[in-house]
């Protein structure tokens, strides 16, 4: 028995397989109770990603975020915060040293997320995105440093892919 619940684990992982129910923000709803606030990582990531989802710049400045270009339409967003990690001096390597969102002390929320019609019940025929988003500590709150998507891995602060809308 637990030689087929390893194996159907590691199946699971490999397939990209979310475990946990999503939380879930679109216009007008959202399952956090804290969007809008910046006073811990958590909080701060779940703004960043209704103010891309809600096309919303007011809950970007919120928490900091410059948006050079927000999504055309608002989407439907559900996400799993995968992990929360401090930043500590030793990840910091020779490559990483200049940008400004990798910082010891910095914050690194991880999650995955799929976005889709806010008129769907829900994103079951979407693909997942990883998400990872920069957080600073600033005047006792936290505030957004950068974000970068596994679509767009080496530009921080661009819209994740799972914003934009599907082609036809």
């Amino acid at each position: 028995m637990s030689a087929r619940f390893a194996i159907l684990a590691a199946l699971l992982a490999a397939a990209g397989a979310v475990a946990a129910e999503p939380s879930r923000v679109a216009p007008g709803k959202a399952t956090s109770a804290c969007i809008g606030e910046a006073t811990s990582p958590r909080c701060t990531a779940e703004t960043l990603i209704a103010c891309l989802a809600r096309v919303d710049r007011a809950l970007c400045a919120r928490v900091g975020a410059t948006v050079a270009e927000l999504p055309r339409e608002a989407r439907l967003v559900e996400y799993v915060i995968e992990r929360e990690s401090v930043i500590r001096p030793d990840q910091v390597t020779d490559e990483l040293r200049d940008v400004a969102w990798f910082k010891p002390g910095f914050v690194l929320v991880e999650a995955q997320l799929r976005a889709c019609a806010p008129a769907r019940p829900a994103c079951d025929d979407d693909d997942w995105d990883d998400l990872q988003i920069y957080l600073r500590p600033r005047d006792g709150r936290w505030e957004v440093a950068g974000w970068r998507s596994s679509a767009e891995p080496d530009r921080p602060g661009e819209i994740p892919e799972a914003f934009r809308p599907r082609e036809p």
